[in-house]
């Protein structure tokens, strides 16, 4: 009972302490996979920030994500749509596609392929569009290490469009905190095949997923990205810090 109670002061003083946070978090496509899972699992996601006084407003952001796995296969497919508004006006819309599959075999590196759609004004993207595929190998229980050939086609709001080839590079890792409470940490670094130091998308998403049964949990998720040639306008670092409620089923 003790530790009980321990868990939900910790689990509500995150969520005091990241209320009036960004809506627009990347996306997590680590967290709440179903990996060595057979089976049909989905999930919704759904975020609310909201703000008043100087500048009134609301963000939201709805997520669906679908895993099938086999013994030979894993798939899984996330939809994303976030949305803000200002003095009651909708003033952005984001949207993020991402389908992947894993193709199993007995060894510990398995061959993946995926294709990812956005279109994220947040970020002065009308759409951002990346194909490709790699090897996901299996370190350790929890340990994974991607290495990925990827192409990608971006266009901006000033309609400048640049088609890049890169290279994939991602470590995630699994920890548990304590009973019904696990931390996860997820490291991409992207650059570009013909200019590798000079033109490159990095990244860091953490989560602190909280799990009130087997159905219902609560995230706290912190995010960092770095994009050394970002559109016109746009900073080349962005952090965000998100709560979403999931539901799985």
């Amino acid at each position: 009972m003790l530790r009980q109670n321990k868990n939900k002061w910790i689990f509500f003083g995150f969520l005091f302490l990241t209320f009036d946070a960004a809506a627009e978090a990347i996306i997590n496509v680590e967290n709440l996979r179903k990996e060595d899972t057979i089976g049909v699992f989905h999930a919704v996601s759904a975020s609310f920030n909201s703000s008043q006084g100087n500048d009134d407003r609301n963000d939201y952001s709805f997520s669906y994500r679908l895993d099938n796995n086999s013994k030979s296969l894993d798939s899984f497919f996330i939809f994303n749509q976030s949305e803000r508004k200002r003095d009651g006006v909708i003033s952005q819309e984001s949207t993020f596609i991402h389908g992947r599959l894993v193709f199993k075999n007995d060894r510990k590196a398995d061959w993946e392929m995926l294709v990812q759609l956005s279109e994220n004004p947040f970020k002065k993207y009308k759409r951002r569009e990346v194909i490709g595929g790699g090897l996901r190998i299996a370190v350790d229980k929890n340990l994974r290490i991607g290495i990925q050939l990827l192409k990608e086609d971006e266009e901006t709001l000033d309609n400048i469009v640049t088609k890049t080839d890169r290279l994939g590079f991602y470590i995630h890792d699994d920890f548990k905190v304590m009973e019904n409470v696990n931390f996860n940490a997820t490291l991409y670094f992207q650059p570009s095949v013909d200019n590798f130091e000079d033109d490159y998308k990095a990244s860091a998403l953490l989560a602190m997923n909280f799990n009130v049964n087997e159905a219902l949990s609560f995230s706290i998720e912190y995010a960092y990205a770095n994009d050394s040639s970002p559109p016109l306008n746009s900073d080349k670092i962005d952090e965000s810090i998100s709560t979403s409620f999931t539901y799985r089923f």
